[in-house]
């Protein structure tokens, strides 16, 4: 068998009144060697046991209490769920084919051979006492298995019992010459189609359940959290020589991941129709180091003149208060913990910006950002508008809620012209009450992580189910055709430690203050959490140009000395309420506009 792998790397055993229980703990020896004999994480196993409702293969349920994808949480035993697992897996199939391998390599391990750590796994369909409960659809689905998934990693291990009549138009021999075949006769188990003089096939006994239990144990633990890939974020980190010399003026690109065995993934937007972005993943998909993956990616390629950011985050955590923290140069607002009404504000702002652009490129006579940057020779950035969890804008029907969907339709309608882009995350995008089909609509890219079948259909389109496939944290399609079929990328996004993001965070402040331009980094609003006086540009500059009491005007620098909040007292802000110059101090309640 070992020398037939991977063309006839599948084992079938037929079976009559007796057999059966030999062919069942060979099968159950040869999963045990295939589990001691592979890395962790890098095989799964699909398991039918209609008869023996799981008796069959009982112990192999220890697995699932380490990793319950090796075995697809739980063994199978009904119609329906064979059909769905076997869709399943055809599914899985049609990725690696047309995703992978296409004309580049016969097998998947040839693939494997040079994807390193994202390599694909190999899955095995265990099946005790075929045909029992296998309709029609789950027989043709099979015979395609037994065809093609030899190539594609996906191979067979079964028991047919020869005294159950195959499903209608399922021809037996189309399972041959897929696998090793041993047939059992009144001598025990021979080879099909292969008899020599002296020769006689013995099966290995099943081990002492004691012993196998023992194993299991081990195998598990050896495997927990293997099913976690983790390609370093250094693979698609620019070196610090090459830092803020990219530029936007025709589209924003940026690596995010692996896809194929030696490709990358890129977040393209600023081109045609791929203007927006929308992300959706549950608890523990990614969806947050998505999210930083992207922020710092694109602050260590382009310099502030290039790109900015307004990032919102409702969630309850503080996932952005780094960049509030490293004064992130690029950042213009920083929410953290936001509530409603802010996060409101924060639309509201770059709705002006998106209204001011538009009368600086009539009177420049411009199309696009291109067609300004060229007729006015003005830098002007990029924005991106991002917002995690912006279904909270949406949790009640009123005014707020009112008010963002219009604002956000508005900005995703007509920014695409002034380079003004919006990327939202979410856990789910089902609910009562949500953004608008219509401005959803709008935001042809579209980045599943892993998400359950109903969020799979609302990110993509009805009829693209494949993020509910996905298996592994940082696992997405990446899709730049509103979410049909056919624009399906898979990839792997890179891993983005809390350290390393610090470490680069770091840089690019370092960078920011050795250029000799004026980069104060973002405003910054942490929920209830009071703000420091000491981060008010317009008071700094005032202070330092305005004599005190004649003596030398104070120098002041963030975090150098303490102000008290009363010598703010009667500094206004210039501009009106949502200019750029707009101080906010402390909790949502005190936040006024200058005429108030």
């Amino acid at each position: 068998w070992r020398r037939a792998h991977p063309q006839a790397g599948s084992l079938r055993c037929d079976t009559g009144k007796d057999g059966g229980d030999e062919a069942g703990g060979a099968i159950n020896n040869l999963i045990l060697r295939l589990l001691a004999t592979t890395p962790p994480g890098r095989i799964e196993f699909t398991i039918f046991d209609p008869v023996g409702l799981g008796q069959n293969f009982a112990a192999l349920m220890h697995l699932a209490d380490y990793e319950a994808n090796t075995i697809n949480s739980r063994i199978w035993t009904q119609s329906a769920q064979f059909e769905e697992k076997l869709a399943e897996l055809n599914e899985h199939m049609e990725k690696i084919i047309q995703m992978y391998l296409r004309n580049e390599y016969a097998t998947i391990t040839e693939y494997n051979a040079q994807a390193g750590s994202v390599a694909e796994k190999y899955h095995f369909l265990v099946i005790a006492s075929f045909p029992v409960n296998f309709t029609d659809t789950a027989a043709k689905r099979l015979r395609n298995i037994a065809a093609n998934g030899a190539r594609c990693g996906v191979f067979t291990l079964i028991q047919w019992d020869q005294r159950n009549a195959a499903p209608a138009d399922f021809v037996p021999d189309e399972m041959r010459g897929q696998s090793l075949d041993l047939v059992r006769t009144e001598n025990g188990f021979e080879f099909s189609g292969w008899r020599a003089a002296g020769t006689r096939v013995t099966l290995d006994p099943v081990p002492a359940p004691e012993f196998t239990t023992q194993l299991l144990h081990r195998i598990g633990d050896a495997g927990k959290n293997s099913n976690r890939v983790e390609v370093p974020f250094e693979q698609v980190a620019p070196v610090e020589k090459d830092f803020w010399t990219e530029e936007t003026s025709e589209e924003l690109r940026v690596p995010i991941g692996r896809s194929g065995a030696t490709k990358l993934q890129y977040l393209a937007i600023g081109r045609d129709t791929r203007q927006h972005a929308l992300l959706a993943g549950k608890t523990g998909s990614g969806k947050s180091t998505l999210f930083h993956i992207i922020i710092t990616n694109l602050a260590l390629r382009f310099s502030p003149e290039e790109v900015e950011f307004y990032l919102v985050d409702f969630k309850k955590g503080v996932e952005f208060k780094c960049y509030g923290n490293h004064h992130l140069p690029h950042a213009k607002v920083v929410a953290i913990e936001s509530d409603r009404a802010f996060g409101l504000s924060v639309l509201q702002r770059v709705d002006d910006e998106l209204r001011r652009r538009g009368d600086l490129f009539r009177k420049a006579g411009a199309q696009d950002l291109a067609g300004f940057k060229r007729a006015s020779r003005e830098p002007m950035p990029r924005v991106l508008l991002m917002i995690d969890e912006f279904q909270e804008f949406f949790t009640e029907d009123d005014r707020v809620s009112q008010n963002a969907a219009v604002l956000l339709d508005r900005i995703v309608r007509q920014g695409r012209a002034f380079g003004i882009h919006v990327i939202l995350g979410s856990q789910t995008l089902g609910g009562a009450y949500t953004l608008a089909r219509a401005t959803i609509g709008q935001m042809v890219i579209r980045i599943a992580l892993q998400c359950n079948e109903a969020d799979a259909y609302l990110i993509m389109d009805q009829d693209n189910p494949a993020p509910r496939l996905l298996s592994r944290p940082g696992e997405g399609i990446y899709n730049d055709t509103a979410g049909s079929i056919e624009g399906n990328s898979p990839f792997q996004a890179v891993w983005l430690s809390d350290r390393v993001r610090e470490n680069y965070l770091a840089k690019i402040r370092a960078r920011a203050d050795q250029s000799g331009h004026d980069y104060p980094g973002p405003i910054v609003f942490e929920g209830n959490a009071p703000a420091d006086v000491r981060d008010n540009l317009p008071l700094r500059h005032a202070l330092r140009s305005a004599p005190v009491s004649g003596a030398a005007s104070p120098q002041i620098k963030p975090g150098s000395e303490k102000i008290e909040p009363q010598s703010a007292a009667n500094i206004a802000a210039p501009g009106d309420g949502h200019a750029p110059g707009r101080i906010w101090l402390g909790a949502p309640n005190s936040i006024k506009g200058p005429s108030e």
